[in-house]
């Protein structure tokens, strides 16, 4: 491969010829400012991107050995009568009632915004302080003491909160030894829930790492129970004295609405317009995508709340219970360990006023793996998905969908129907469809622009049945919503529908952008998108595959005009890559890349270039792949730039007819297409 080193001003790049080199305006390939027909919207609908940027919906037949090998995070177990006796004598902690100013400073909070727009999470519990236990001194004093007949010394106490529907403690830890066992039960109820003391100190150690040492990172928020009582044990070894417990429960939630094991008609009383959207029972048949949903139970602070969320399959469908749902329901790893999610949370039959007998709750939180809000403070670089990602720390229930999903862009059209499914206020599942009306960005504060610009991060939707309520943030927009394949291809932000507002839209967090700027290194590891932006200037191209240098790129040089995603690479070493080098040259300010050794090696002794690295990782010409293309390369002779194409058609195109500015110098590697 010859290479002219007079001037470098190189770019590497999935292009046409107008691009790199040539002088010409940037392209306007990434946008666009009409409807798609219905051809092209059903064409684009039915293409998932590629191989590489799509996953089929899968349900495993068996658990994965990465499934078998995770914790139960909180057992069921049935009390014996020792445990049933000592809960009897504990000594009892009693609110009394709710302040009805915070029943009603709630319910104004669940109100659907009379003019702007609402990011639909829902409020269910109301946080309470308490008093006589709120140090660890004044809950010792609270627990009453008794030996068991294995020894093992077990304190107990029960709280009371007048009218819940269900109680969440909070338990505040200084120190508990990994050896002891938390239990909670509602009163009369004869099986509890069991924590050990391991579990709740892993989940803390979490908590603090990630989002430093607090009171709401040392709270650990147990599983909520039944009614307006809750007993609380804690049961030590033989021999461990009490004295090795410091702890506390400074707060509780008062559930007003849908804790796990309250009444059907307690649920069933929290829609305010039920006959808006249809129950997900009444669909003939269920979608399989049903099994994906979970309804989404987490505390912030002592105040409880409730969305939608849906497990995601990743490339190697390897059974990691990847959970996608919205930023604006949570964000911090202290949140992500309260989380309780409820699977199969739907009526036992279209429009039954019983539940699904099969309803399964799994607590024990979640990890926090990425997250994106849902505003853009800089419209130059719009990327507010309002994306929530985790891997539940419990394993899902045996029968569970993992969704599939698409990296494609959709069209702005009303060709093509899309499925919401979604636990509106913590309610039974219900089943809405849209189509996909126009895109959006919200600023910062809070307000949204709509605009036909399909480089905005947010899909809108118009409703064709049903609408979205407060707790169905964070679910999925689906493609193919009501076959075997869903695909996710965004998640609910909020919007303008409401019971009184039907024909309003709502606005979705397109998983596109989420899966370029972040979610592919869990979805599809071992590949990385390189970003293409156009030179206004001197009409190079320049590329990047750090999502962080992107965005700054975006916002503060506006005569490099961003694109779009370019072409495939891996982020890392590996069997058969290698890699990609970087260099800046500081008279022209423009990049060099290079795979070939001998160039990098030449380069580095000229004067005016800075070596910045390995750019990303690739395959040698002379070493393809599974999968792998073609990266053309040729030189124009008039300025030494440097042209790559994948498109054969392009090559073919430039050595026949602009031999004479152009030329060609072979294969430069081999990566792998993004659409």
């Amino acid at each position: 491969m010859k290479l002219n080193l007079q001037t470098h001003l190189i770019c590497i790049a999935v292009m046409t010829l107008a691009g790199c080199g040539g002088g010409s305006s940037p392209s306007t390939s990434s946008q666009t400012t009409s409807k798609a027909t219905a051809a092209e919207a059903k064409a684009l609908a039915a293409s998932p991107s590629d191989s590489f940027n799509s996953a089929d919906a899968y349900v495993p037949s068996a658990l994965s050995s990465k499934s078998e090998a995770q914790t139960v995070i909180v057992k069921t177990l049935s009390l014996d009568p020792q445990q049933l006796a000592a809960q009897s004598d504990a000594y009892i902690i009693d609110l009394g009632a709710v302040d009805p100013t915070d029943l009603a400073k709630r319910d104004q909070n669940n109100k659907p915004s009379a003019s702007g727009i609402t990011a639909k999470a829902y409020q269910i519990g109301i946080g309470r302080d308490i008093t006589a236990t709120s140090t660890a001194k004044g809950f010792e004093k609270s627990l009453t003491w008794t030996t068991r007949s294995n020894g093992n010394a077990m304190g107990s106490a029960r709280f009371v909160s007048s009218g819940a529907v269900g109680i969440r403690l909070g338990l505040l830890v200084s120190n508990l030894p990994n050896e002891a066992l938390v239990r909670i039960s509602a009163t009369d109820e004869t099986e509890a829930l069991e924590i050990s003391g391991a579990a709740i100190n892993q989940a803390i150690a979490a908590n603090v790492s990630a989002d430093g040492d607090s009171t709401d990172a040392r709270t650990y928020w147990l599983p909520s129970t039944k009614g307006g009582s809750t007993e609380l044990a804690i049961e030590l070894p033989a021999g461990m004295p009490a004295s090795t417990v410091a702890v506390s429960v400074p707060s509780l939630t008062h559930m007003v609405e849908s804790a796990e094991q309250a009444a059907i008609n307690q649920t069933l009383a929290k829609t305010a317009c039920a006959d808006a959207t249809p129950d997900a029972m009444c669909s003939t048949p269920l979608p399989p995508a049903a099994n994906a949903v979970g309804a989404m139970e987490f505390n912030v602070g002592a105040s409880g709340y409730v969305c939608t969320g849906s497990l995601l399959a990743d490339k190697a469908n390897s059974g990691t219970p990847y959970f996608l749902s919205a930023h604006h329901c949570f964000s911090t790893q202290t949140v992500a360990s309260t989380l309780t999610t409820k699977w199969v949370s739907r009526t036992s039959a279209c429009n039954a006023s019983t539940p699904n007998p099969g309803i399964v709750s799994s607590p024990g939180g979640a990890t926090l793996l990425w997250a994106k809000s849902a505003t853009t403070s800089n419209f130059k670089n719009p990327v507010g998905t309002d994306t929530l990602f985790v891997r539940l720390n419990a394993t899902p229930p045996a029968g569970v969908m993992y969704l599939g999903w698409t990296a494609a862009k959709q069209a702005i059209s009303d060709a093509v129907e899309y499925t919401a499914l979604h636990n509106p206020g913590g309610d039974y599942l219900r089943h809405s469809t849209a189509v996909i009306s126009n895109m959006g960005v919200v600023d910062a504060n809070h307000q949204i622009t709509v605009t036909p610009d399909t480089s905005q991060p947010m899909y809108e939707a118009a409703w064709t049945t049903g609408i979205t309520e407060g707790g169905s943030s964070g679910s999925a927009l689906l493609l193919n919503g009501t076959t075997a394949n869903p695909k996710m291809v965004g998640q609910l932000f909020g919007g303008y529908s409401s019971c009184s507002n039907r024909e309003s839209t709502d606005y979705y967090g397109r998983f596109d952008f989420a899966y370029q700027n972040g979610l592919i290194d869990w979805l599809n590891p071992g590949y990385r998108m390189v970003f293409r932006f156009y030179n206004t200037i001197n009409g190079t191209h320049f590329f990047s595959a750090n999502v962080a240098e992107r965005d700054t790129v975006r916002t503060t040089i506006p005569s490099l005009a961003y694109e779009a995603p370019a072409f495939m690479v891996s982020p890392a070493a590996g069997t058969g890559l290698s890699p990609v080098y970087r260099f800046l040259n500081q008279a022209t300010g423009t990049h060099f890349y290079t795979i070939n050794e001998s160039e990098k090696t030449a380069v580095l002794a000229m004067p005016g270039f800075n070596y910045e690295g390995i750019a990303w990782y690739a395959r040698q010409s002379s070493n393809p792949g599974a999968d792998t293309i073609e990266v053309f390369r040729f030189m124009r002779q008039a300025t030494g730039t440097h042209l790559y194409t994948i498109n054969v058609a392009e090559r073919d195109n430039i050595i026949n007819n602009q031999s004479a500015a152009y030329t060609y110098e072979g294969v430069a590697y081999r990566a792998w297409v993004v659409n």
